[in-house]
């Protein structure tokens, strides 16, 4: 299993947190508060559960602004 973690925001918790389980296959999850300071699960996806494809996953990568190399194994379809 492989579990990244980035903060979206320099001092903040809203964070992304992606990887590829054998469980799971590949995951990407965002944190965020809402307006009472509560952590949130804002987006929660995953290969085997939600049917999150690869293609998907890029676009998640991509907008939430994770590296290259990442995204390059997810499109060739490997481990992370």
């Amino acid at each position: 299993m492989s579990r990244y973690n980035k903060f979206l925001k320099r001092g903040s918790t809203e964070a992304v947190a992606y990887g590829f389980d054998k469980a799971t296959g590949y995951f990407f999850q965002v944190f965020g508060e809402d307006v009472d300071g509560e952590e949130n699960l804002v987006v929660d996806e995953c290969s085997t559960f939600t049917g999150m494809s690869n293609s998907r996953m890029i676009e998640l990568m991509e907008e939430y602004g994770v590296g290259e190399e990442h995204k390059h194994l997810v499109a060739l379809d490997l481990p992370i």
